[in-house]
């Protein structure tokens, strides 16, 4: 393939962060094959943003016509020009994995374009500049029951639906307004219901699977949903901004105070009654002390030497990780239990 005409520096950006566009596929599968990128929408518009300023920035300070013109000299200006533009370290962290993505994108991009000048080298340092602060943003955001049964009392019958799978089963907003009747099955034991998600595809996070059983007090509800359904059928009949609005809206006419929760503190009430199924108070005490741990920068199980306390911490890390599966997360994920599972 003949090399193309040169084309601008943000073009360029654009065109590189489309060849690891991984929206849709299974992040957990492209980790193991070693072809991961950018997994969500989400993902996607913050990663354009935060490469075209630095791209911006170089072209205007530096005079960089194209990427591979970029060097770790540019990468390293930038983030002390950011930092003493006020810009906070949490943000930085993030606008880094945007640069190291970046460039893996343009090493992608100069592969399909048979150009090899820089799929051998890149701009990004070895290590990152920026070391996230563990914990200094953890706040508990979950509702109360209390709260959660006054937001329900004042929502439409499909937003209240809504809430309840996110808050009785931890499915984000726009997983609760994608599921299908298909989805939930008889469990294995047959005394109840399961929700299996075989291919998550435009349903959950990065299409992985998900499987739980449906509490039993969320049995009858459950059913009624479905009794008149197709499998191919939505449960919630509504958009998810349909079910923010409708959550927003109820948080101001009961009182709740949001917070910055949003949606998603009902799946932080679901991780935390979870914890008081799954673990017993020494366990969750000794989920604490490693939490403890991990905002000091230590490993997990630092001053863990006991046998009985060796236990209770692989106890603990057990019920973690169920929790944290149910969730539709990965394994030892100790900064998200923090956010779902901290004081």
């Amino acid at each position: 393939m003949a090399r193309r005409g040169r084309t601008s520096i943000v073009r360029e950006v654009k065109e590189s962060l489309q060849a690891i566009d991984k929206i849709g596929e299974s992040k957990r599968d492209a980790k193991k094959n070693g072809t991961s990128g950018i997994h969500s929408k989400k993902q996607m518009t913050n990663t354009m943003s935060d490469a075209q300023n630095f791209v911006k920035w170089c072209r205007s300070e530096h005079g960089t016509k194209s990427i591979c013109e970029l060097k770790e000299r540019h990468y390293i200006a930038y983030l002390a020009y950011l930092d003493e533009k006020g810009v906070s370290q949490g943000h930085r962290v993030n606008i880094e994995t945007s640069l190291r993505l970046l460039e893996k994108g343009f090493k992608e991009r100069s592969k399909r374009f048979s150009d090899n000048t820089f799929t051998s080298i890149g701009f990004c340092p070895e290590r990152r500049l920026e070391k996230p602060v563990i914990g200094s943003d953890v706040k508990n955001r979950s509702y109360t029951k209390k709260e959660v049964q006054l937001i329900r009392e004042n929502c439409s019958e499909e937003v209240t639906k809504a809430v309840d799978l996110m808050s009785e089963i931890g499915l984000r907003v726009k997983e609760a307004v994608n599921v299908r009747v298909e989805h939930f099955i008889p469990n294995d034991r047959g005394t109840g219901w399961c929700l299996t998600i075989s291919n998550g595809s435009g349903i959950t996070k990065g299409g992985r699977f998900r499987q739980l059983d449906v509490p039993q007090h969320l049995e009858k509800k459950l059913e009624s949903w479905i009794a008149d359904k197709s499998p191919e059928e939505r449960i919630v009949d509504v958009s998810y901004s349909t079910v923010r609005d409708g959550v927003n809206a109820a948080c101001k006419r009961s009182g709740v105070e949001q917070a910055g929760r949003g949606c998603h503190g009902f799946r932080h009430t679901y991780a935390r009654e979870r914890m008081n199924q799954l673990m017993t108070t020494e366990q969750k005490q000794m989920m604490n002390r490693v939490l403890e741990n991990r905002k000091l920068g230590r490993s997990a199980d630092y001053g863990i030497l006991r046998e009985h306390d060796k236990q209770l911490y692989i106890a603990a890390k057990r019920a973690m990780d169920q929790i944290h599966s149910e969730l539709g997360h990965g394994k030892n994920r100790w900064a998200l239990a923090m956010r779902y599972m901290g004081d």
